[in-house]
Formats: structure tokens, C-alpha cells, sequence
């Protein structure tokens, strides 16, 4: 239940501003503060006063009211002066500094939301921190495929098992089209007229694969100026059949065309 009043201090041990400087043999009542704020501890056993170098005893050589320590003799012109005020033992309140370890923290206790944006910097992971089966994406540590699935862009590399380049379906293209280079590395279409192929866009030195063209008539296929063929002549598209034409960028701007046609 909430406390009627007053809640206890709890927690943190604060220490109490000075007040030597005030001390003039004759006054016995002083502020009590902590970094000039007003400061109310629980009572006069929740302070360790000392003047002189001498600890002084609770309710005998003084008493405390509200902020404000009462002394029962004036202390000296002179005289030094230190204050700690005690959290009451009910409860651990605000941690002091550097008190907090480790094995106090539970496991799952520190979460992403309590971390703040680029709070974890590189400094702070150590050597093999971070294992070759995982990855930095966005910040964010999360777990990646083993070396061996991994393609390498520094060093040769064999994969033991096929590999396989996306195919992009055009459909039936009854209008001139253009193909981005980035969508696959094998395109199919079928002709519903006669058409265009565009000089494609996303061209990548060293990309290869086909186009495949099924025809559902006499229709023709032309190329854009990117397309290099034996001759500078384009094929005449099989009428009614399917023909592969594959391809290899040299470099932008040159796509070198080879046909195997009537396929069946």
C-alpha cells in the first residue's frame, strides 16, 4: 500500500553538501542538502555525521527534523565537517554506481528495447565474438549460412551440387518489351505478334544465360542495338516452333548471341 505521507528514503548513499562554512560557535541548526537540493533522511540513525574528525552519536549530539540537523552543542568556528546520508534498508532504491554486476543481471534481462540505437559498437564485441555462421545486417546480429553455402567473391570457390539460374516468363508478348537483366538469367516468351526486344537495362559484364521463343506463327523478333549477332544479322525466328538463343554479356552495351532454332 502507498506510504501515508513521506516515503522513506531508499537506496543510494548521498553525501551531504558542507556545511563547515556556517559553522560560528553559536548556531545549532543547519540545512541539510545534496548538490544544493534539500535533503529529508528517514531520521538522525540514517546519517553519519562527523565534525572534527569525530563520529557523532545519533539523537545525543544531534537531531534531525524535516531537512534540517539540529546539533545539541554549536559546533566551532572552524571546524570541519563531513555528512553521509544512508538509504533506508527496506528496499535497494536506485543502485549506486558500479554496484551492479553481472551475476545480478537475470538471462533475457537485457533486451533489444533497452538497448539504444548504436549502443553496441565494435569496440564492444570481443575477438570470435561474432562466428563465421553469423552476419551484421542493419545492426542487427542474425544467424547466417554455414561457410560452405556462402558465396565467395575473393577466392575460387567449387559448389558440389548444381546451380541454377532464375527464369523470367514473359508470357504471350504481343508488344515490344523491355527486359531488366537483374530479374533472371533465363527469359521465355511467346510470341502473339510480331515484336521488339529493347536493349535491356541492368547490363552486367559477365552474365549469361538464354532466351527462349516460342512462336504460334509466321511472327518476327527484333533486337535492340545491344544484341550482337555472327554477321550483324539476327536470325529469322522459327514460324510455329521454339528456338533458345543464348547469350553472354561482354560488357555494357554488347550482348553476344549464338541461336540453336527449331527445336523439337
Amino acid at each position: 500500500m502507498p506510504y501515508i505521507g513521506r516515503s522513506p528514503q531508499v537506496g543510494n548513499y548521498s553525501k551531504l553538501d558542507s556545511i563547515a562554512a556556517s559553522f560560528n560557535t553559536s548556531d545549532v541548526t543547519f540545512n541539510l542538502t545534496v548538490s544544493g537540493d534539500a535533503y529529508t533522511p528517514g531520521g538522525s540513525t540514517q546519517l553519519i555525521i562527523s565534525i572534527d574528525g569525530v563520529i557523532q552519536e545519533p539523537e545525543s549530539a544531534y537531531t534531525v527534523s524535516g531537512s534540517q540537523i539540529t546539533f545539541t552543542s554549536a559546533p566551532a568556528t572552524g571546524s570541519t565537517f563531513f555528512g553521509i546520508g544512508l538509504g533506508n534498508v527496506l528496499d535497494i532504491g536506485t543502485p549506486s554506481d558500479g554496484t551492479v554486476t553481472a551475476s545480478k543481471l537475470t538471462s533475457g534481462s537485457v533486451t533489444s528495447a533497452k538497448l539504444d540505437s548504436g549502443a553496441v559498437t565494435a569496440g564492444k564485441i570481443g575477438t570470435g565474438g561474432v562466428s563465421a555462421n553469423t552476419q551484421l545486417a542493419a545492426g542487427v546480429v542474425t544467424a547466417h549460412a554455414t561457410a560452405a553455402d556462402i558465396a565467395k567473391t575473393d577466392v575460387s570457390q567449387k559448389f558440389e551440387l548444381a546451380q541454377q539460374g532464375n527464369t523470367y516468363a514473359f508470357g504471350t508478348l504481343s508488344a515490344n518489351t523491355r527486359p531488366d537483366m537483374q530479374n533472371a538469367n533465363f527469359f521465355t516468351l511467346t510470341t502473339g505478334g510480331n515484336i521488339t526486344i529493347y536493349n535491356p537495362t541492368n547490363q552486367v559484364s559477365g552474365q549469361s544465360g538464354a532466351f527462349v521463343i516460342t512462336t504460334g506463327g509466321s511472327h518476327t523478333v527484333s533486337w535492340g542495338s545491344d544484341f550482337k549477332f555472327a554477321s550483324g544479322t539476327a536470325p529469322t525466328i522459327t514460324a510455329s516452333g521454339t528456338d533458345v538463343l543464348s547469350y553472354y554479356i561482354g560488357s555494357a552495351n554488347n550482348i553476344y548471341m549464338d541461336a540453336l532454332q527449331a527445336l523439337s
